[in-house]
């Protein structure tokens, strides 16, 4: 290829030093936005990936999550079916339900340090043929302890979906548009997700509880066998400036090349000296060579992310609207099924397929809309970006969150008083905050600390499974003694006193994160 002029690729150069005291990079330069991370001259490396690539490897991580939220925890419709192979033995057949979640989290903590020391290819692909494995397990099962020991596998392996798969994500887009991306990969888990909660009683009623299992075990290997050749290894390492934005690609450099070829985004790549992409690099297992001594490391930055009071809201926070999805999801079945709703139990999972509508709105509004104002609030300030610029879309899930939940708990209380809307359309409400909570809490934590990425999220993720293992076991007594609406009111409370705390962090967050870095990041990698 010939010389190209490259003048329309934006990238900040050394001599504009950005602050990484209070957080700020250049997003806007020249009205042209900044690439950050700043990609390398590697063609290996995954901000160079061509679209299509990108959007193949978003589709199958979306793919592996969805097939594993609804292993973990879409048993929910088909439990009383499942039971009823246990008779007498109904307390214990909820451990079929209740011990998933905290397994997930415990597969967080378990596999997320060998992601960091190892790849995430590897952990990936171990992860499915666990989940592949465990699938079989479960399906085969000839007695109740044998069956919950198959899903609590299984959901060592599903747990990866949490903090694995949108990390993976989030490393092979930039800051300007990880939002949206993130986003697609929530609509696609959830969206596929909600067809096969509402198809599980159908499918249950013809092929039998084992042949679900059969059904995704099969889905899986299917996942996998395009996982070997599409999922390429996203960790890559770059120098503190290429986080910043700053180019690390020397212009003398350029000017010397023969024949330049350009990414797909407009980037310098240097095939002369790293070589061209190949298919049989990215089909290696593993392409990085493991660091044991890593992995301790990662453990001190998971504890590091704990004594950060904005990773530790974040947790908070999403817990909080966890918990609130996790306490209707437990109940809306015992409340639409007697007088005066009347559901048949087939028509349960009609009810969850509400969560479609809420992914539909949830799309444009907080994945692009959330880019769009990160954009607009950058611009305001001379170009640079802060990460607090993702909080303000955090009102929209969680008015919304706060509302449906006090009116779930009146309705719950009082059914012959309320519409039956007033339980379906707020049940599905509390999962669009859910997922609200969720979306601002990957985004700030990774735009927050990029370098810490991997162990802040699995603060966040492994830390709200274990608060939802709480809850789950904590329903049935609250009800006991608060009532649903009682419930409600002090869990609405909570998760609003906590979407409040937004404001004084939208404000002295970036103070927080400079302490943080000071006295914990810098300290320890010095």
């Amino acid at each position: 290829m010939e010389k190209t002029d490259i003048s329309h690729v934006e990238l900040a150069e050394d001599s504009d030093k950005q602050s990484t005291q209070d957080g700020q990079v250049e997003l806007f330069k020249d009205n042209r936005v900044v690439l950050i991370p700043a990609p390398s001259a590697d063609p290996r490396d995954p901000l160079n990936l061509p679209p299509w690539r990108k959007w193949v490897l978003l589709v199958l991580v979306s793919a592996y999550s969805c097939t594993a939220v609804v292993l973990a925890s879409g048993m929910g419709p088909i439990f009383s079916v499942v039971a009823q192979d246990y008779p007498g033995q109904t307390a214990k057949a909820n451990d079929l339900l209740t011990y998933p979640t905290l397994f997930m989290g415990v597969g967080n903590l378990i596999t997320m340090p060998w992601a960091y020391t190892a790849g995430r290819r590897p952990v990936f692909l171990a992860s499915m043929l666990l989940l592949i494995g465990a699938g079989i397990w479960c399906q085969c099962s000839h007695s109740l302890g044998s069956h919950i020991a198959g899903r609590n596998i299984m959901s060592l392996a599903a747990g990866q979906s949490e903090a694995l798969s949108p990390m993976i994500v989030q490393e092979i887009h930039f800051l300007h548009e990880r939002g949206r991306k993130i986003a697609w990969f929530v609509f696609i888990q959830n969206i596929a997700a909600c067809v096969f909660f509402v198809t599980s009683t159908y499918m249950v009623s013809a092929w039998g509880w084992r042949w679900w299992y059969g059904f995704f075990s099969i889905m899986n290997a299917l996942i996998f066998f395009l996982s070997v050749i599409f999922v390429t290894e996203s960790q890559f390492v770059r120098p503190e400036e290429a986080v910043q934005g700053q180019s690390v690609l020397d212009p003398k450099v350029v000017d010397a090349m023969e024949n330049i070829t350009l990414s797909a985004h407009g980037t310098v790549l240097d095939i002369d000296r790293y070589g061209p992409r190949r298919w049989r690099d990215d089909l290696k297992p593993m392409v990085l060579k493991p660091r044991l001594c890593d992995v301790p490391i990662f453990y001190k930055h998971i504890l590091q992310g704990f004594c950060i009071p904005t990773i530790f809201w974040l947790l908070l926070l999403n817990g909080a609207f966890l918990g609130v999805y996790v306490f209707q999801s437990s109940t809306f079945s015992s409340i639409l099924m007697p007088p005066p709703y009347n559901f048949a139990f087939t028509s349960l999972g009609y009810v969850q397929a509400g969560q479609l509508v809420s992914c539909v709105i949830f799309l444009p509004l907080l994945g692009y809309g959330g880019d769009l104002t990160i954009r607009a609030f950058s611009r305001r300030n001379k170009g640079l970006y802060k990460p607090e610029y993702r909080l303000p879309m955090m009102a929209i899930p969680a008015i919304t969150g706060v509302i449906g939940g006090l009116i779930y708990g009146q309705a719950a209380a009082n059914p012959e008083k309320w519409n039956v809307s007033a339980v379906v359309v707020t049940y599905n409400a509390s999962f669009f905050a859910f997922l609200g909570a969720n979306i601002v809490g990957i985004t700030y934590a990774v735009d927050s600390f990029p370098q810490r990425a991997a162990p802040f999220l699995v603060v966040i993720c492994a830390g709200r499974g274990l608060i939802s293992f709480g809850l789950s076991y904590a329903t049935l007594p609250a009800v006991s003694s608060l009532g649903y609406d009682g419930t409600m009111v002090v869990e609405a409370v909570i998760c609003g006193a906590l979407a409040l705390i937004a404001i004084p962090i939208y404000f002295f967050g970036p103070r927080t994160r400079s302490l943080a870095t000071r006295f914990l990041i810098d300290k320890d990698e010095s």
